[in-house]
Parts: C-alpha cells; sequence; structure tokens
C-alpha cells in the first residue's frame, strides 16, 4: 500500500470518527427526555478554550444509605442514578450497577463513580452512625460560555438560581441542552 493510500485513509477513519461524535450527541439532544438539575457552578477557566462554568449538581454527591437500589459501589463503577421530578428539579431516588426498569415519570442518568466517602457523625446521646456517600460524574461537569461571560454564572445574583436542562437518552447518556437563570434559558446548546 502507497503512503498517500494510508494517508487517505487515516484523513476517512478520523472524520468518520469525529461524525459519529457529532451523530451521538445530536442523537441525545434530538431524542433525549428534558431534565432540570440544581447547580452549583463555579468559574474556571482554560488557557486554551476560554471561559467555562464548572458545574456541580445536586444529584453529584448522594447519600447512598437514603437511597434505594444497589449498597455497594466501588472507584470507577458505571452507575445509573434514577430521577423523578420533585417540582422544579429532578431528584435522585435510587441508585443501580445495570439499568434499571423503566418506571413511567422517572428516568435513568447514566454516570460514573468518582469516590466514596464513609464518614461517623455521633447523634444525641447515641453512638456514631456512619453516613456513606459517592460522588458521580455524569459527562456533563464543564460548560463553554462566551469569553467573559463565566463569571455571571459563577456568582448569580442575591436570590438567582442557575439550573442545567440536561436531555437523557434511552441509554442514560446525557447532554446539556440549555442552561437556565431564574428558569429562563440564558444559553441554547444547538449543533449549527
Amino acid at each position: 500500500m502507497n503512503l498517500g493510500l494510508r494517508i487517505v485513509i487515516v484523513i476517512a477513519l478520523q472524520t468518520a470518527a469525529l461524525l459519529v461524535m457529532v451523530g451521538m450527541k445530536q442523537y441525545t439532544l434530538s431524542t433525549g427526555t428534558p431534565v432540570v438539575l440544581k447547580t452549583e457552578p463555579i468559574d474556571p477557566r482554560s488557557l486554551f478554550r476560554g471561559d467555562y462554568v464548572r458545574l456541580n449538581y445536586a444529584i453529584s454527591r448522594l447519600q447512598i444509605d437514603k437511597l434505594a437500589g444497589d449498597r455497594e459501589f466501588e472507584r470507577g463503577d458505571t452507575i445509573y442514578v434514577l430521577l423523578r421530578q420533585e417540582a422544579e428539579f429532578w431528584q435522585a431516588v435510587s441508585v443501580h450497577h445495570a439499568p434499571p426498569p423503566a418506571v413511567e415519570k422517572q428516568i435513568a442518568i447514566k454516570g460514573r463513580v468518582e469516590y466514596i466517602n464513609q464518614q461517623s457523625f455521633p447523634g444525641q446521646g447515641a453512638p456514631a452512625e456512619p453516613i456513606k456517600t459517592i460522588n458521580v460524574k455524569y459527562g456533563v461537569e464543564n460548560y463553554f460560555v462566551p469569553e467573559g461571560e463565566g463569571r455571571v454564572l459563577e456568582r448569580p445574583k442575591p436570590g438567582e438560581t442557575v439550573s442545567i436542562r440536561l436531555v437523557v437518552d434511552r441509554n442514560g447518556n446525557t447532554a446539556i441542552k440549555a442552561v437556565l437563570v431564574n428558569g429562563v434559558e440564558r444559553y441554547v446548546e444547538r449543533l449549527f
């Protein structure tokens, strides 16, 4: 095989890989179920990519003993968190190693266990009770914003809330659809 043909094959494979990645995200954005999550944003900066908001969700740190489902997880495990809408935001109701069966008005979101923490806190007149929490990453913890606009989301004005509208496909994969400030779309994700 000559050098020119090898180069063409490598370029074709790289282009195909990029198209598959874009297609997977577009599929999730187009077919996913909308879910609004409460966030606690922080505004770091990337030297090469500009301003972005680092997002920490209310469902990123879970007290496993207060949820139904599986109990034993290890760092790096794939985890499915079953969510149910409670008023404005969706809340975790159970955690699982495998996708849970579909339940009406609930949806499973896929993540990865980042770390596990077990601490004991003494109660009043009672022995210390262990509290086991797991930190989960869902792959939607960073959102890039136009230059100079990250600090607005990092430090919202008093009384403002920042939340994220995700879409979750049937496999539990997620994509950020919109950033909301006081329930109003501030940034909307579009493919083109």
